[in-house]
This record gives structure tokens, sequence and C-alpha cells, in this order.
């Protein structure tokens, strides 16, 4: 039987990158999934662009959650998030629109480090993002080098991860910028669910790290060498990672693994 520190880290981690990508599906997941890595980037002095994919507008008003995605942006003193605008729940994995709004953000940032949901997450467009991600690294070779890493949140679902982030010295931060989010928190008890995870994920890491957040990092490179089931296996269920049905009949990317 393996030792549990294979399974899960029993040391704080880092994620390693300049320029940084975040892929979000909606207005605030950015936040939730990630806030303690941005808090801690932004303060390394570290590039970072967020770019949300959709509106927002199946849980709340789109020009609403717009404005608090750039709150609470500039309270983490990070650049005004990128919108993509498509409609919230529409995002595909295969969709042409939104592998072409993927592709022209990377083309953008040239990221050394893409951050993007689990691909073992529940809401659709938090899947669709992560295979979308992937169909891109396995269809062209150089849009991002095999050096790049990604590294999959949680948002809706935890995941299995290999890097677990201290971010107990920027957590009043995280808070703070969570509570621009006030649309959400009247819809979801969020910092609740938020405080709970941080304080599970640094279960692991002993007494001296209060709040943690969990990743699980890959390279570009490797990801194409296992394909995209092999990746989300590692991370979590993959019962919901159908290939769409369009697709079943043309050599397709998610086949592999």
């Amino acid at each position: 039987m393996r030792p549990e520190q294979e399974l899960v880290p029993y040391t704080p981690g880092r994620l390693e990158g300049d320029p940084v990508l975040v892929l979000a599906p909606h207005p605030d997941d950015e936040l939730f999934g990630c806030g303690g890595f941005l808090a801690l980037a932004a303060g390394e002095g570290r590039n970072v662009e967020v770019l949300i994919l959709t509106d927002g507008a199946a849980q709340g008003d789109p020009g609403t959650r717009r404005a608090e995605s750039c709150e609470a942006a500039r309270r983490l003193g990070l650049p005004e998030p990128h919108f993509a605008g498509f409609a919230d729940r529409s995002l595909e994995p295969d969709g042409e629109a939104l592998h072409a709004a993927l592709r022209s953000a990377i083309d953008a940032v040239r990221p050394a480090l893409v951050l993007v949901p689990s691909p073992a997450e529940v809401h659709p467009d938090h899947r669709a993002t992560a295979l979308a991600l992937a169909a891109l690294l396995m269809g062209d070779a150089g849009i991002l080098p095999d050096t790049a890493a990604v590294a999959a949140y949680e948002v809706s679902a935890m995941l299995r991860p290999n890097v677990l982030l201290d971010v107990g010295a920027v957590w009043a931060r995280v808070l703070d910028a969570a509570g621009a989010f006030a649309s959400q928190l009247e819809t979801h008890p969020y910092l609740e669910i938020l405080e709970c995870a941080a304080t599970i994920r640094a279960l692991t890491l002993g007494p001296g790290v209060a709040r943690a957040q969990a990743f699980h990092r890959i390279t570009a490179g490797e990801l194409r060498a296992i394909g995209p089931l092999r990746w989300a296996g590692r991370i979590g269920p993959v019962d919901g990672l159908e290939i769409p049905p369009r697709r079943r009949g043309l050599p397709g990317w998610l086949r592999r693994g």
C-alpha cells in the first residue's frame, strides 16, 4: 500500500511561472478557486491575466457580476479581468468560438503557467473549459511549449492535489476580495465554503499552515503525452467526460489515454 504522503502533499508547494493566465468559466471562479494563489502572485509582482469566459447570467445580472470580478481584482492588486462574454452554461469542449477565445488569450499572454478548473469538476462549464484547453494542447504543439505548466484548481468538487499552496499569509486579503461578490454571497454561503475548503486542505501540512488551496500541476508536454482522460483520472472521477456525440466519428483528441 502506498504511504499517504505519496497520495497528498505533506509539505507546502509552489506554482512557478510568469506570466500567468487564469481561465475562469464564471465571474467569481477565479477568486473562489484560486484566490490565494492570485493574492500571492500579485504580491510577488507576477504578470497575471484573468480571462472570464461566460457572463454568469444563470446566477445573477451579468453587469453586476462583471463589476464584482473587477472589484475583487482591484482588492487583490491585479489588473481588471478580460471577459469573453459567452452565455452561461453554453461552453462545449469542442466549441470553435471557445477554442478561438482561449487561443487568442494564450497568444496574447504567452503564459508559463495556465490555471484552469479541474476536468473532474461538476459544473459543465468548468469541465468544458478544462477539456477545451486540453484540445488546443493536443491539436497544436506550438500553442504552449512543453515546459509550460497547467494547474487545475477546484471550485465545486475536491480534486486529488499534487500541490498544496500555503495561503495563510494572504488569507485576509482573499476574504476581503471574496466580499466583492455581494450578489453571489446572497445566493450561496461561499465565504463559509471557502473557509471550510482552505482549512481542510491545510490538514496534512502541519500546525504551521492555517489555510491552503489545492492544485494539480502538470506540464503541457506531459498532458499532451497522456491525453485528457488520463489527466482527468489523476485528478478525480471521469464519469462526466463523455466524448461529445458529434465528435465520435472523427479522430478525437479526447480518445487518447
